[in-house]
């Protein structure tokens, strides 16, 4: 067999996710560059060895990345000439992906060629609909090339169906989740003019879930040496997560004290966990954080600072997809449900972009969402708890309010949630006045991003729902 020495030394030149966003390319070349030199001089130095298929796979995946990164064409023929070879030496069995990912490319490429017929070619020599997670990866990458965004779909929900909660998955289950890349993977550059900005903000920032069923756990540690499980701690509320590079923080999660202050059912945890366990220098930033707050006369953080033991080397930043930037540190965010389900992970590439409060954009999501399924199973009673306590009728001036206080100001989830409620008890003008409130909300918010947006179909659905009623009962 390969020393395995000499397999790390390849495998080291292939860099990985989140670091890989923020490489240079001239680093990435010389890297894909470097791994073909070593492959090309183990594949002469043991061309007899069991595991020369190892090799093989990851020089295939460099000249493919020599390719893709600048388009070197020689570098693409002697992949698919690396492939030919592979495969007639023989593989174990589902260890071919790489290979026949790289042919698949050479059979996109004939001037007759019928993409989709190449894909479902690919899946079915892979296995069909049992394929591996790396054969509908890399089905749902065909797609990608040749623009065939329903067939990505169709492999990139299989693949997260089946495939999410694998650890050797980890970082193709982040590239499929994560917001931002898959905003931009069907846009074409310069698209929507001056509304380029606005609408990447506001789709980054909706409330929809994440589309995977996967479940955290993770043990954090306070500055006393305390362990803090995640879930458990969380007494079947919300959890929060702010992921920070250092204990100086970035004060985000400061502005949704008063949100959580305010919901109901007091059901949501903050807590900011810090990517480096060292107690000695979080403390201190932690101490020079709380006199400067002070200075200021501002409140200190109403919720606990934690930190992530192996900081970075930590198994969560490549479960979770975190990006991190010395230069420019990001805040990666994780919403964890009552029942300690994902409800989203939101990288650093996310919340660099995302405008909006996204954070209370997932919860009231999941309200109106908690609001419907009542109303589904006609538990009215169940639905106009929920609802009123999101949306009361009237709002009282508490005794011990302060000078300040105003009304809470009424979202749309819990708005339009509220309607449909007036709708199911029959008080058809209270639904009315509310749906009218929501559209116009929801309406303004499609113009400022000048398009249609799936929200405002719905809201109109429902307000011409219950205008129909009203004029029936006229």
């Amino acid at each position: 067999p390969i020393p395995a020495y000499e397999l790390r030394a390849i495998q080291s030149c292939f860099i990985e996710p989140p670091l890989r966003y923020s490489t240079p390319q001239n680093q990435v070349v010389a890297n894909y560059e470097k791994a073909n030199s070593l492959c090309l001089a183990a594949i002469a130095a043991y061309p007899k060895a069991p595991d020369l298929w190892i090799v093989r796979n990851r020089r295939i995946t460099a000249l493919m990345g020599l390719w893709k990164t600048c388009g070197d064409q020689k570098a693409f023929a002697a992949a698919v000439a690396e492939a030919k070879t592979a495969i007639e030496s023989g593989y174990p069995k589902s260890t071919d992906v790489v290979a026949q990912l790289c042919l698949a490319r050479q059979a996109l490429r004939a001037p007759d060629a019928k993409p989709k017929e190449v894909i479902e070619n690919f899946v079915k020599s892979a296995g069909g609909i049992e394929s591996s997670g790396p054969a509908l990866i890399a089905a749902s990458l065909l797609a990608l090339d040749t623009g065939g965004r329903l067939l990505h779909d169709q492999y990139r929900q299989t693949f997260l169906s089946k495939y999410a909660t694998d650890p050797t998955m980890w970082t193709a289950t982040t590239f499929l989740l994560d917001r931002y890349l898959r905003y931009w993977l069907y846009h074409p550059p310069y698209m929507a003019g001056w509304t380029y900005g606005r609408r990447q903000g506001h789709f980054l920032a909706i409330g929809t879930p994440e589309e995977a069923q996967r479940k955290f756990q993770t043990e954090l540690k306070t500055l006393d040496g305390k362990t803090v499980k995640i879930p458990e701690s969380s007494d079947g509320k919300w959890t929060v997560i702010s992921f920070v590079p250092t204990g100086a923080g970035n004060g985000y999660l400061q502005r949704y004290a008063s949100f959580v202050s305010a919901r109901p059912f007091q059901d949501t945890n903050l807590i900011v966990a810090v990517l480096d366990d060292d107690v000695e220098t979080a403390g201190k930033l932690l101490k020079e954080k709380a006199a400067e707050l002070e200075k200021r006369r501002q409140q200190p953080d109403s919720f606990p600072t934690l930190l992530v033991p192996g900081g970075l080397q930590n198994p969560i930043v490549r479960k979770l997809g975190m990006i991190t930037d010395e230069e420019k540190p990001k805040n990666n965010i994780l919403m964890l449900r009552p029942d300690g389900s994902i409800a989203v992970a939101l990288s650093g590439l996310v919340m660099g972009a995302q405008k909006g409060s996204v954070i209370q954009n997932v919860i009231e999501f999941h309200d109106e969402e908690m609001i419907d399924k009542a109303l589904a199973k006609g538990d009215l009673d169940e639905a106009k708890r929920l609802a009123f306590a999101h949306a009361p009728v009237e709002q009282v001036r508490p005794e011990d309010a302060p000078r300040n206080w105003k009304p809470k100001k009424l979202t749309v989830p819990h708005l339009r949630s509220r309607a449909k409620v007036y709708l199911a008890m029959g008080e058809l003008k209270a639904a009315q006045a509310d749906i009218q409130e929501v559209y116009l909300k929801v309406n303004t918010a499609a113009g400022y991003i000048s398009m249609r947006t799936e929200e405002l179909e719905e809201t109109e659905a429902l307000k011409a729902t219950i205008l129909a009623a009203l004029e029936k009962e006229e």
